[in-house]
């Protein structure tokens, strides 16, 4: 980004010296003309188109600078406005991935299912989705299970349950392999994941590991709007993992205090 903001000022920095070259050029060309015409009238009516064209010229140069900068000044907004949307989501990131550390170093006040479902919620404020989900793998069937889903359509997608390999979902938690998806991707890699009256204009998968050992995927979808981009599968992508280690821990910390109730 910042190499970005120093490209701007360069290319501003050229726009003025073309800018100072081409005025001193003209102002000389306007005295020269001036000293030929010796100050007499009939010299002057002569000379008239001439004086004309070079106003003329001047008058494009200058609107053709103030095109420039209004160009440059739209890219600086643009730059600008990029930078502050990656710290935002970087602060949300970091607000989410510090409530999941406290929630474990006090032995866990929320229990599974709480965090799973509070993540979702708060996954679709982060990242302004329209659907968010975390799946995890069942190790008694082997399958992956929709347990939390926030957004459009939760009540289509709560609960369902696919192979490791097979779909999105399941492509992602085997392969190990983040996906930024949008409609072409779909198109092309998951035919069969496009689903008649439900439009995805973009979304991200990752997979949830602890250990390089996959537990689970969490997904994000969005109808529309501007698209998810390399710095939000990035981010999901830590946080997952970052999140798979708390849900291992609340797992661990579960059975523990089970083991004790039956010993007691």
């Amino acid at each position: 980004m910042t190499h970005d903001f120093r490209q701007v000022e360069r290319q501003r920095g050229r726009a003025v010296a073309l800018a100072g070259v081409l005025m001193t050029a003209l102002c000389a060309a306007l005295v020269l003309l001036g000293g030929a015409g010796g100050g007499a009238g009939a010299d002057l009516a002569r000379s008239w188109p001439t004086y004309v064209g070079l106003a003329g010229l001047v008058l494009l140069f200058a609107l053709s600078m103030q095109r420039q900068h209004a160009r440059l000044a739209a890219l600086e907004a643009e730059l600008r406005a990029a930078a502050v949307r990656e710290a935002t989501l970087g602060a949300r990131f970091s607000e989410l991935s510090f409530l999941f550390d406290i929630s474990t170093q006090v032995q866990l006040r929320l229990d599974l299912q709480g965090m799973l479902d509070l993540a979702v919620q708060r996954l679709l404020a982060c990242l302004e989705a329209h659907q968010s989900s975390i799946m995890l793998l069942d190790e008694a069937s082997g399958l992956l299970e929709v347990r939390a889903v926030a957004g459009a359509d939760a009540g289509l997608v709560a609960g369902a349950v696919v192979r490791p390999g097979e779909g999105i979902a399941g492509h992602v938690f085997a392969t190990g392999e983040p996906l930024a998806l949008t409609p072409e991707v779909m198109r092309r890699r998951f035919p069969a994941e496009t689903k008649r009256g439900r439009q995805i204009g973009s979304g991200v998968c990752v997979p949830m590991r602890f250990r390089d050992q996959a537990i689970g995927v969490v997904s994000v979808t969005r109808a529309g709007g501007e698209p998810f981009g390399d710095l939000h599968v990035r981010m999901l992508a830590a946080f997952a993992d970052h999140f798979a280690a708390t849900v291992v821990k609340t797992r661990h910390h579960r059975e523990v205090l089970e083991r004790v109730r039956r010993a007691a």
